[in-house]
């Protein structure tokens, strides 16, 4: 695939990139490192490997503006050399044309394709808690002096859970056997815009404050079921999202810090490539669902140490209108990470997390209200291209301690090991990187 991705080199100017993570690891005890958590957004430490790769054609028309090709595939799941199978979770995280510094429209771009369309993100949680939008569409960006306007609208037909798609086998008019017959189909039409105003841009400091909007619409469609003796009629859906975002970035080297908050109804709630599959109406609508969220990120830095900031907290509602349900609760996380560099190759960072989740209903398992809280400690000594808490390559052995209450434990299967003891031990040897990546800058 590579190959064919660079064979117009001889007429365009052509970058990679990359982002990816990858590590073997033990629980100490004879089994695998695993993440032990109980909210949506914990720790990264434990995370799987990954890897996107980043392939970007320039072409510079004289007069005209520059146009790129961004090409973005992404491999997770299991590697080769650790489960023997020779097999891949392939997907194209971006695939579009972008067309930038027009001759008559300076500070306009434009794009079309497949794109993850996103902000800022809270590192140590691995999240982007705005705007992060994966859509097939298209999309303008617009940035004057002191300004920046974004504006992206796209479709998805998500595949699982027969939601807004489905195939059905039905006898071939003349033959012996079956064929495969779309009969439902309705796309998610999706709009997501934001607007930006900047101070002291170019100066020490710079603030900037950020207005998001988003709109998800689903039409109605009918569904066969019982193989197609009856149909269910699905009504059209709805949702949107409105946040704002203040951050402040400048003040020291790679310091920065940002805070949002997010209203979610309906589908927003849920996200853009989930299927909702419980809380939904008695009309099997989820408009009625509810989320808000706040979140930060931060990070300051001298020569010798750096402390990276990473939370969020978020209660949310589904829709199906029942007051005492597990599935309607407060949760939220805060991890801290403190490292000393010691040279410009080496450091030495600790983390602590807290992860905390407050059901509304009864833990079906115990039929008592629990309050599952995990604690993590973490030790990272690494080797890393230069100082700094971003600084990447880098190369580390990390140890975490995963402590979890009772009601944690609870939370889990009598069968899963999560739910046998409250102290766990995750210990593994691997690295990050980020290079030149379209998706992490």
């Amino acid at each position: 695939m590579l190959l064919l991705l660079l064979v117009p080199a001889v007429l365009a100017d052509v970058s990679v990139g990359s982002y990816g993570r990858v590590q073997a690891s033990t629980d100490l005890a004879g089994g695998a490192g695993d993440a032990i958590d109980v909210v949506n957004h914990p720790t990264r430490l434990e995370k799987d490997p990954y890897l996107e790769l980043d392939v970007v054609l320039d072409r510079q028309v004289e007069d005209a503006g520059l146009f790129e090709v961004v090409v973005t595939p992404a491999l997770a799941g299991d590697l080769f050399h650790y489960d023997g199978a020779w097999d891949a979770d392939l997907a194209l995280r971006n695939l579009y044309a972008e067309a930038s510094a027009l001759p008559r429209a300076p500070g306009l771009s434009c794009w079309a394709g497949s794109r993850m369309w996103r902000g800022d993100d809270v590192h140590l949680l691995d999240f982007w808690p705005l705007d992060e939008l994966n859509v097939v569409g298209g999309g303008l960006t617009f940035r004057p002096k002191g300004w920046d306007f974004g504006l992206a609208t796209g479709l998805n037909r998500l595949s699982a859970g027969e939601y807004q798609v489905q195939w059905t086998e039905v006898p071939e008019e003349a033959g012996v056997g079956s064929e495969p017959v779309l009969t439902m189909d309705r796309q998610r039409f999706v709009a997501g815009g934001r607007a930006a105003k900047l101070w002291g841009v170019g100066a020490q400091s710079t603030l900037r404050l950020k207005a998001y909007g988003e709109l998800q619409l689903l039409p109605a469609a009918t569904r066969l079921e019982d193989e197609g003796e009856i149909t269910l009629d699905l009504p059209a859906d709805r949702g949107g999202a409105v946040g704002l975002q203040l951050s402040s970035w400048g003040w020291a080297h790679d310091s920065f810090a940002h805070l949002f908050v997010r209203y979610a109804t309906g589908l927003s709630a849920y996200g853009l490539l989930t299927v909702p599959s419980d809380g939904m109406a008695t009309d099997y609508s989820v408009h009625a669902a509810r989320e808000f969220q706040v979140a930060l990120s931060g990070n300051h830095e001298t020569d010798r140490v750096g402390l990276l900031v990473g939370g969020y907290l978020r209660r949310f509602q589904d829709a199906d209108g029942v007051d005492v349900d597990p599935d309607d609760r407060w949760e939220g996380a805060l991890g801290l990470r403190p490292t000393v560099f010691f040279t410009d190759l080496a450091s030495l960072g600790v983390e602590v997390s807290q992860e905390v989740l407050r059901p509304d209903g009864l833990n079906p398992r115990d039929r008592a209200l629990d309050v599952p809280m995990v604690t993590k400690l973490a030790v990272l000594p690494a080797l890393q291209a230069g100082r700094g808490s971003l600084a990447r390559p880098q190369i580390r052995v990390q140890y975490v301690l995963t402590y979890l209450n009772d009601d944690a434990r609870l939370w889990f299967d009598a069968r899963d090991t999560r739910s046998q003891r409250n102290v766990h031990h995750f210990l593994g040897l691997g690295a990050e990187w980020w290079l030149n990546s379209r998706s992490y800058r």
